[in-house]
């Protein structure tokens, strides 16, 4: 069964995310909530750059089993009825087909692209309103 677990203050999940998506100047504050499987981290959801209504959140796994439905919700809850953001954004680049089927399953809609984002391919932004979340 997976369970939910809250960034300490050493940032441990932050750290994480950073590490697995190569994200060298880490994050904005934020916080972050993990994915827990058998005693082993397989996912963690760092939120960073919190503007009000609207809130970035960066994703990382390692296991395709972390995206339960109750988990999804919790992950949900955070920022769209917790902290009552209109809107999230992921960003990811375009040549990393599983974070962009990924967006698409959790119901993410394309919004624009930042061209030469990346080394080797174009950043896509993707972004989800408060009223198309399916998890909540």
């Amino acid at each position: 069964m997976n369970q939910i677990i809250i960034d300490s203050k050493d940032q441990h999940l932050q750290k994480w995310v950073a590490n697995i998506l190569e994200i060298k100047q880490g994050f904005s504050p934020g916080q972050a909530l993990g994915v827990m499987r058998h005693d082993k981290l397989i996912a963690a959801v760092v939120y960073h750059d919190f503007r009000g209504n609207q809130i970035e959140a960066s994703i990382a796994s390692i296991s395709k089993f972390w995206a339960t439905k109750p988990i999804l919700r919790a992950l949900f809850s955070y920022p769209f009825i917790q902290l009552k953001v209109n809107r999230m954004l992921v960003l990811c680049a375009e040549d990393n087909a599983k974070a962009m089927k990924m967006n698409k399953q959790l119901g993410f809609t394309k919004e624009g692209r930042l061209r030469g984002l990346f080394d080797k391919s174009d950043g896509i932004l993707w972004g989800m309103l408060k009223n198309e979340r399916k998890f909540i």
